[in-house]
């Protein structure tokens, strides 16, 4: 029988890349602050560098990871179970 956690973790990947996907790049505002059109001064490009920077190398590597750890967890579970196993992680993890 299919493992219904495995398969819970498999829809939860896909909604999470579908989910990081999503997430606007910060190229725009990093290159409007400091030295673009946007706003131009010592003080933006400050900001630029203690704020935007600092968001953009981290946010998008912390969504990577996120996704490597839930691919980690359904890699874990095997694809099939016995009916009894299939029947407790539904019970214990609250599965259809």
């Amino acid at each position: 029988m299919a493992n219904p956690l495995r398969a819970e973790l498999e829809d939860l990947l896909r909604q999470a890349r579908r989910a990081r996907g999503s997430v606007p790049s910060m190229r725009g505002p990093l290159e409007a602050v400091g030295d673009g059109q946007a706003w131009r001064s010592p003080a933006a490009r400050r900001f630029r560098d203690n704020h935007l920077q600092p968001v953009s190398s981290t946010l998008y590597s912390q969504l990577d990871r996120a996704l490597e750890d839930i691919e980690a967890a359904r890699d874990a579970q095997p694809s099939m179970v016995s009916p009894e196993r299939a029947d407790a992680l539904r019970a214990r993890y609250g599965l259809r």
